[in-house]
């Protein structure tokens, strides 16, 4: 807790009324601060991230039902709460929320006409939300006031938009998303042309470069920058709409005149500006005013959640009052709510405003349909089987039409003009007779308007108050029975003049329409009816919608129930929905296609995400939120820690090995679908009973997937995790405060990131040791800060990379020593057992194992079976002489990725 003595400047804080209070005074100085968050031990599910603090409590000031407190009727449950250190490298940090920005005032420099290079370095807590984050730029919205601006997109693409008129404008988006480490920091750079045209992106790891670019470069837009007086904004863009507002740190930022031009503003250090710091003048002699809640600080949030109780322990005479609690993350929350979210229809089309709305998801026994739209009344009817199908992946179980149904579905008043209306159904064979399927009543010049079917005929047609007719058509569609269809019945006015339209759309594939235009007054919608004919018993129907325009959007997707949308494209779709922060870290597009959204919590259906891609779900430590980590994000990485085993900030490394995790037959079984096994038949861990293996160690697991070809591959995935031959190291202690030199790694290190000991002792298995994190516990105290990272065996995510000089090095399927071999000879006899030879060219050096020796390979001859093997001894620090028959496998095989 933050004394003057405290080196870490650890704060506690509360948000008391809507303000957050810094309480660190308050904190017990002989009690550590305990921080816990993600997976605390291999194949568990993620715990709530929790954080114990200690707090005194004079006059029972934090007792949350006392009235002499100033807090009284402000503190309570999942009262907000965060904990922070002032410490490592500062930065422009923008907190969450708008208004933080730096800005410097347009002056004649800063109006370019030429070509355009634009550079920032930037770590957010917001990337891969489901909105377009603001990064910086001279633009309001409102025309003439344009230049350009930078932004992020909805799906992680780098944007660069630019007007030439300042009015019309000119967008470019990265063609592949923006590859964003686990830190989150990265330097991106846009670039326009202006004499080609041409846009072009880029990476790198810092704004020093070197810059890879991102995607292909598009040309064809030349022309001169329109100039303005609009302030240049670097955070949240100032009278913006459509984004978000950038959350996390900017590290340095440059706007040049020309590509690879002079720097014109920008071209600072933000980590070399005191801390502090409100105002500076930058590289080009541009003054630069922090704005809102932006900051130069060195501080970090390590926890953030709620204090959801209040326990007082006192004294007999009330001297020493004290409030003990626990702060969690958003999960705790999640895993108490039990109610299942509602379907994607059910969910999504209120949210477009319709004029009424009948879900039609009654339970069995109902005998009318409510309307979730605020002054619509229900929907009667008769003869209809409630609840009897649920085979339409968007719905939860819709009506059966049974002899003698009908129903009428009365709509509110509105007024006069265009009307939709639309529903979905499923009608196994046409009726023989033509027959109205639907009539919607108005109050305009066609007083009713009937969909009608008859073998392969589709007809509209609408008749007057007199049951004149006023128009039909008719359209051949034999192939839209037998599957979930929408329907939708327009009339679009224009002029004097409306369009009927019927169109029919199966859910999932093609579409067709057929419609009639007369001079006519739409009206409003009275009511939809129906008297069900001959023929149509045994149809499926509901979702009936009507809307005061035409539109394909809110159907769309959700009547399918979002299937085979990314894991990732599902978390942030539900982020919005429910109001829930998460940010992806990977890219989005790379995650596993999964099945439709059916009926589940919101924590199961985010667990259902996980789940198919094999990612990591942990709590976002910056705010209430989570965080997703992409399983191909944590392919082959370079370590971000690097330890020797002697190291002061290590604590001790033991290895346990068990069988708690193995699995060597797995089923993985797709939700509504079929199954795909994986078994391990060869090596240690095969099913083989030992010594040629160790039994059998069987599960399954149902996973919300797309298709059943996804299952066999992540069974083999689960298995190739579940028989990692490796021991493991479930505990890593890291002493901060014995290294101090380590805190700045550490406060980027994050959940799925690797770290490496090396220089192990002699009574461990050799070295280097490479671990995934997967979770951690934290103690802060006022000389006191260790981490105690939880941990998995790396080497499963260690995948084959095509032309990588490590791993793009293919194993053969079999290779033993034709010859033994004394403990220092450099020529080995390999023999290949099964599978390709060995390649004599092209792959050298590359790294070998026999026996737990490893040998760095520098040549191989022989066209045949043994081949001759050139290679440096022991280099792993395993020293013996290799007996015949001995396996010879790489050191680092180059597994296929999932």
């Amino acid at each position: 807790m933050a004394f003057p003595e405290d080196p870490l400047g650890t704060k506690v804080e509360f948000q008391i009324g809507g303000v957050w209070t810094d309480v660190t005074k308050y904190a017990q100085t002989e009690e550590i601060i305990t921080h816990r968050r993600g997976r605390q031990a291999e194949g568990q599910a993620v715990d709530p991230a929790s954080c114990s603090v200690l707090l005194k409590s004079p006059g029972g000031l934090f007792a949350s039902k006392n009235p002499r407190s100033p807090y009284f009727g402000l503190l309570g449950r999942n009262t907000p709460m965060r904990v922070s250190v002032a410490t490592g490298q500062q930065r422009l940090y923008l907190p969450d929320g708008t208004g933080s920005r730096i800005s410097t005032p347009s002056v004649s420099a800063l109006n370019l006409t030429g070509s355009l290079d634009v550079r920032i370095e930037v770590g957010l807590t917001n990337w891969g939300v489901a909105d377009s984050v603001e990064l910086c730029g001279k633009w309001i919205s409102t025309p003439p006031q344009r230049s350009w601006v930078l932004y992020i997109g909805p799906a992680g693409e780098l944007v660069l938009r630019i007007t030439l008129d300042g009015t019309n404008t000119l967008t470019w988006a990265s063609t592949v998303p923006i590859p964003v480490p686990s830190s989150g920091r990265i330097a991106l750079r846009s670039t326009w042309d202006n004499v080609a045209g041409m846009f072009t992106h880029y990476t790198a790891p810092s704004i020093a470069g070197p810059w890879t670019q991102l995607g292909s470069s598009i040309s064809g837009f030349p022309g001169t920058l329109f100039a303005n007086s609009t302030a240049l904004q670097v955070g949240d863009i100032d009278q913006t709409t459509g984004s978000v507002a950038p959350w996390g740190s900017v590290y340095a930022f440059e706007l040049r005149n020309g590509i690879g031009g002079p720097i014109v503003a920008g071209g600072t250090d933000f980590t070399a500006l005191a801390i502090g710091t409100t105002s500076f003048v930058d590289t080009a002699g541009r003054t630069w005013s922090l704005v809102g809640d932006a900051a130069i600080t060195n501080k970090r949030i390590r926890f953030s959640g709620e204090y959801s109780d209040w326990p007082t322990v006192s004294s007999r005479g009330g001297h020493l009052i004290k409030v003990s609690g626990t702060g969690a993350g958003v999960l705790r929350r999640l895993n108490q709510g039990r109610k299942p979210l509602a379907s994607t229809l059910r969910r999504r089309i209120p949210s477009y405003s319709p004029t009424a709305y009948w879900p039609m998801e009654e339970g069995a026994n109902a005998t009318q349909a409510f309307s979730p739209i605020v002054g619509v009344r229900p929907l009667t009817a008769t003869a209809l089987d409630w609840a009897a199908d649920d085979t339409l992946p968007g719905s939860s179980p819709l009506p059966v039409v049974q002899v003698g149904a009908s129903f009428v579905a009365p709509a509110p008043p509105v007024t006069p003009g265009t009307w939709q209306v639309e529903l979905v159904y499923n009608l196994d064979v046409m009726p023989v007779a033509l027959t109205t399927l639907f009539e919607v009543r108005t109050s305009g010049t066609a007083r009713r308007v009937r969909a009608r079917v008859a073998t392969n005929n589709v007809v509209i047609d609408g008749l007057d108050g007199d049951d004149n007719t006023l128009f039909t058509g008719s359209v051949t569609a034999p192939q839209f029975t037998g599957a979930w269809n929408r329907l939708q019945i327009r009339a679009v006015q224009s002029g004097s003049s409306v369009t009927y339209s019927v169109r029919w759309l199966i859910i999932g594939g093609t579409g067709f329409a057929t419609s009639q235009t007369i001079t006519a007054s739409p009206g409003y919608v009275i009511d939809v009816r129906s008297s069900f004919g001959t023929g149509l018993d045994g149809m499926r129907f509901g979702h009936l919608a009507l809307f005061n325009q035409q539109t394909d959007i809110p159907f769309n997707g959700a009547d399918q129930g979002f299937n085979a949308e990314t894991a990732a494209a599902r978390l942030l779709r539900l982020s919005t929905e429910e109001s829930l922060p998460i940010s992806v870290a990977g890219i989005q597009a790379d995650t596993a296609l999964m099945g439709p959204q059916r009926t589940n919590t919101l924590l199961e259906q985010l667990e259902q995400a996980e789940g198919a891609d094999g990612g990591l779900l942990v709590e976002d430590r910056e705010r209430l939120g989570l965080r997703y980590r992409t399983r191909t994000s944590m392919y082959s990485q370079t370590p971000v820690l690097t330890l020797s085993y002697g190291s002061r900030a290590l604590g001790l490394v033991e290895p346990v090995d068990d069988d708690m995790d193995i699995r060597n037959d797995l089923t993985v079984e797709r939700i509504g679908g079929s199954s795909g096994r994986a078994e391990l038949t060869t090596g240690a861990l095969s099913t083989n009973d030992p010594p040629n293996g160790i039994g059998r160690y069987d599960d399954s697991i149902s996973l919300n997937l797309a298709t059943d070809a996804q299952t066999e591959p992540m069974a083999w995935w689960l298995v190739r995790l579940g028989t990692w031959d490796e021991s493991r190291y479930p505990t890593v202690t890291i002493r901060l405060h014995r290294v101090p030199s380590l805190i700045p790694t550490i406060l980027a290190l994050t959940e799925g990131d690797l770290i490496r000991i090396t220089d192990l002792p002699t009574h461990l298995p050799p070295g280097p040791l490479d671990l995934m994190v997967q979770g951690y516990t934290e103690r802060l105290g006022v000389r006191t800060w260790e981490i105690d990272l939880m941990c998995v065996p790396a080497g499963p995510y260690r995948v084959g990379v095509v032309d990588d000089a490590v791993l793009g090095v293919v194993d053969t399927d079999g290779s033993q020593l034709a010859v033994a071999a004394s403990a220092t000879t450099t020529s080995l006899s390999v023999a290949v057992t099964a599978g390709a030879l060995w390649p004599t060219s092209g792959v050298f050096p590359f790294a070998a194992r026999l026996g737990g020796e490893v040998v760095t390979v520098t040549g191989i001859s022989g066209a045949s079976s043994p081949q001759t093997w050139t290679v440096v001894r022991s280099v792993n620090g395993v020293v013996k002489a290799q007996t015949i028959n001995t396996a010879v496998s790489l050191d680092i095989p180059a597994f296929a990725a999932l």
